[in-house]
Parts: structure tokens; sequence; C-alpha cells
């Protein structure tokens, strides 16, 4: 059999105009499949419907607030030919509709004020009981001092009496706690549901939307039809586990998914896709402006204008679309077939961005709570090496460069960091395109050891000779590793303010690998296992006679 898809069309461009002679058809949809982007997301509603030969009008409810009414599409499948004529979105405010829902709210609210009140009876009866364990206390203590006297009580009474208090108090002791654990959920959902009610109070106008499609149809068929539209309120965000091997030679990546919306529709048992594209900003680069340059002019006295109101012509409703251009013809195909399930994401690459599809359908409540999928698990190949920064901390850091080997660029998110089995702490990721290398730390090693020591000289001018400061630096380092490393040690050379002043990194041991312009001062080293090293250099500050600096304390 024939099957004819229908073409898509924009809202902006078609309105639905209903003849006396339409018939209208509520649709029972459900949510299908979810694209969502960084800040929004791209909504897909289905539904079967009956048509009748002639004009139908398919009214889809409950569509969304939110709802960007310019990417409203529709599209449709069946065993005839039909035309799409119009789609509209409509607003409908529904008076003293929430009636009922308000007294179900009111019942609901004074059935769990019931119940608290029940649980702070309860609590009164244990403060009663205990006040009356204290009272008992005080009287056994008035008793067993008077009877002290005369040498009772017995041992066998008096810790009768002592685990008699203490049992008790530590019952009620705990009744109590027990009951105000029991007590603020109860609160809590009597505050959610009382704020419920005032904003019930506060719109007594409910306001909601249908999305109308109007459809001529060449003869009675079945149609599968699709609403689509961009919604706001939703997002997602990568996060990442990397948990180094104990080799040190690899990782694994989980490249995870945190989506969450409110957009005013639950996504219930959705096809989720993920998508890196951006649109909010825009398919073309933005256009530079004039940039003018001029002399200031005079400040002229501000004179009164006056302005004329000028009518604005409305434009006239864009033609509707002939059949021809409306309709693509589809060769014979096998009704209910399903795509096969895939066990990882599967990966769309485009020109530029990419598509990742959960491999198995997601519910995604409208509540704003995060919900986490798996997009994928890589093994990565990593390059470790170790780091310390003595002047600032005696500890050697394990730092590894990581190489993207996926397909994929990996975007901005926060990482959770493991070194085998243990837990190092959270990172923060860069976006990181495929190829792209970057840097990783695994916490610090114990098995490699460093200490710094300073000497700090100053030295006043004398007759031909300004003033200066030195710092003669050393640093131990030591690998009880049992592997050799390669270690960077890294330090650094104050910045002059003057040109006056002049710094200089003299009798360096061994000579510094690299200086950087910030200061920075870079030693690589090789360590063989037990081996233990000496890094020794000066730094002296030369600056005028008769001058002083900051900074050098």
């Amino acid at each position: 059999m024939k099957k004819t898809v229908f073409a898509v069309l924009l809202l902006g461009f078609l309105s639905t105009v209903s003849s006396a002679q339409a018939r209208q058809i509520i649709a029972e949809s459900r949510v299908s499949d979810v694209t969502v982007y960084g800040d929004r997301a791209m909504v897909k509603r289905t539904a079967s419907v009956k048509l009748e030969k002639g004009e139908n009008v398919v009214v889809f409810e409950g569509i969304p607030l939110q709802v960007s009414e310019d990417t409203l599409r529709a599209e449709g499948r069946g065993a005839a030919n039909a035309r799409i004529e119009g789609l509209a979105i409509k607003t409908v405010y529904l008076e003293n509709n929430s009636e009922k829902w308000i007294r179900d709210l009111e019942i609901e609210i004074q059935t769990l004020e019931r119940s608290v009140k029940k649980i702070d009876a309860r609590s009164s009866a244990f403060v009663a009981q205990k006040e009356f364990v204290h009272s008992i206390k005080l009287g056994w203590g008035e008793r067993i001092s008077k009877e002290l006297t005369l040498g009772k009580p017995g041992v066998a009474e008096l810790g009768e009496a002592n685990r008699f208090v203490g049992e008790s108090v530590q019952k009620l002791e705990e009744g109590l706690f027990d009951a105000e654990a029991e007590k603020k959920p109860l609160l809590d959902k009597i505050a959610a549901l009382k704020k419920q009610l005032a904003d019930l109070g506060r719109n007594s106008r409910k306001e909601v939307r249908t999305a109308e499609v109007t459809i001529d149809a060449a003869a009675a068929m079945k149609l599968d039809l699709e609403l689509s539209y961009l919604v706001s309120q939703a997002r997602w965000e990568p996060t990442y586990d990397i948990r180094l091997s104990p080799d040190g030679k690899s990782a694994e990546l989980l490249y995870r998914a945190v989506v969450a919306q409110s957009s005013g529709e639950d996504w219930s048992g959705v096809n989720l896709s993920l998508s890196t594209a951006a649109p909010s900003v825009g398919s073309a680069p933005p256009e530079l402006q004039p940039w003018n340059i001029n002399f200031p002019e005079p400040v002229r006295p501000a004179q009164g204008r006056s302005y004329k109101m000028a009518m604005k012509a409305v434009a006239p409703a864009p033609m509707a679309l002939e059949a021809d251009s409306m309709q693509a013809e589809y060769g014979a195909a096998d009704s209910g077939m399903l795509l096969a399930s895939h066990q990882s994401s599967r990966i769309i690459e485009g020109q530029s961005s990419v598509q990742f599809t959960i491999p198995k359908s997601v519910d995604v409540p409208a509540d704003g709570s995060r919900q986490t999928s798996l997009i994928a698990a890589e093994k990565i190949t990593v390059k470790a090496e170790f780091v310390t920064v003595p002047k600032l901390s005696q500890a050697v850091f394990l730092k590894s460069e990581v190489t993207n080997e996926t397909t994929y660029p990996l975007l901005a998110g926060v990482v959770n960091v493991f070194n085998d089995t243990a837990y190092v702490g959270k990172s923060y990721l860069k976006p990181v395109a495929p190829g792209e290398k970057f840097d990783l730390f695994f916490g610090n090693d114990n098995n490699v050891k460093v200490k710094r020591s300073v000497v700090k000289v100053r030295k006043e001018a004398g007759l031909l000779a300004g003033n200066s400061v030195s710092w003669k630096c050393t640093v131990e380092l030591e690998n009880f590793r049992k592997e050799e490393i390669v270690l960077s040690l890294i330090d650094q050379l104050p910045l002059a303010g003057n040109e006056e002043i002049k710094v200089v990194l003299r009798n360096s041991d061994p000579t510094a690998t690299e200086s950087r312009n910030d200061g920075r001062q870079l030693w690589k080293l090789n360590l063989k296992p037990g081996e233990k090293r000496t890094v020794s250099y000066q730094i002296d500050v030369d600056y005028p006679k008769g001058k002083d600096i900051v900074g050098a304390e």
C-alpha cells in the first residue's frame, strides 16, 4: 500500500480556517521523542487519528505555555492522499476549573494537619511522662539522702532505681525525637499544598493551550500525526567520572548527562536525545556595524517635538500551499517495523554538532528534578607524570595528560576523579575537541617526597652598589616508588614592576628546563626508583640605593 508523508508547516505561515463542515477530532497524543539542547528542548508528540473525507481539525490538548510558537510543525503519514491546510495554536482560559482541585487540596491539608495534631498529642504525653520520671528522680534523691544516714538503701535497690530512671528517660527522648522526625515531612507537605492553594486562589482563570491541525483528506483514512515544538526551561549538562588504572597507563571515562526540565509537561517513557547544538547562538555569525568616531557635538537645548501616530498595515495572510508542494510519495513499506535497540548511546555527528541518543526510554518529570543518563563509557590512554609546587605545598601530585580519543567533543562540566578505587575529588573540564589533549590531577602521592628550604639574605647599599635581596632555595626530592617517574618542579621569580628593579635567577643546579613570562620556572626531572635529587637555585633582586621595595617580605 502506498503511504504519504505530509510536508512540515511553520506556524507563522498558515492559520487554521475551519469551515462549518469541518470535523473536530481530539487527539489522544503522547510525548514520544525529545531532543534536549543546552537551554531548551524540541518535543515531538504523536497520535493516531481517524479522518473523514473532507476537512478535519485535529486538536492537541495540553500544549505547554512555554512553547515557542514559531517552531510549531506538523507531519503525518497515512494510507491515502491528504493535505495539511493549516496549523495554529490557541490559548483558552478555563473559568472555575479549579474548584474541585481546591476542595481536594483543602481535604488533603486537613488530613495532614490531623496527623500532625496526633503526633503533637503523642509528644505531649512523652513530655508529661518525662516530667513524671524527673519527679521520681528527685524523690529518690531525697529519700536516698535520708536513708544513706541509716545505712540504707542497698546496692541492688540503688542500681534498680538508677536503671529505671535511665531507661525511662532514654525511651522518652527517643520517642520525642521520632515524633519530630515523623512530623517534619508532614509539615513540609502542608506548606507545599498551601502554596498550591494560594496560587490557585490568585489564578481563578487557568490558561491552557491547544494546537489545531487542519487536514483535508481525499478519503476516510487513518493518519499517524506528529506534532513538534520547541520549549524553554529545559536543559542538559555533562558530568564525568574518570578512573585511573592501577598502572597509571589508562583510564576509564564515563560520560553522563544530567537532564532537568520544568516546561509544564512530563516526559514519560520518551526517546531522549541530547544535542551539542546551541540554537540560542543562532545559525550565522553576527554582523559588525559601522564604528563611527567623531568630535563631540555641543549640547543643544531640548526642543519639543510633535509626533503623529501612524497606522500599521496588516500584512495579508500567506496563501495556502498547493497539494503538489505539500506532499511526498513513499514506496511500499512494511507496517509495524521498529528500530533495533542499542546497548550504548547512538552518536550522530553533524557538521557543527553532535547528537547522543539514549538507548532506553527515559522519564523526565516537569518538576525540575535532575535525571542522569549514561552517554558513553570509554577507555582512554594517559601519560602520567608528577608535579610539585613546594613553595605552596610540600606535596607531590600525580598528573595525567589525557587525550580525547573519542569522535565527539567533551563539553565543559564537572569531573569526579578516582585514582583506582580512591575518590580524589572534583575537577572542572573545559571543552575538549576530539584528539585534543587535556590535563587531569589524581591527588597527591605519598611515595614521592619533597622538602623546600629557603635562606633569605638582604644587603644594604654600599658606596658603589645598590640594595639587594636574595633567596637561596634548596629543594630535596626522593622517589620511593618502584618505577622511574617524571617529575615537574615549579617555582617562581618575582615580577619587577619598575625597570630599575632587576630580578635574576642564579646558580641554578640543574638549569631550569623552562622559564615563562609570568615568572614561573620549571625543572623537569627523571627520578629512578629510590633516587634522591637536590635542586638548588638563588633568586636575586637588585634595586637602587635609597629606595624601598614592596612584595619582598
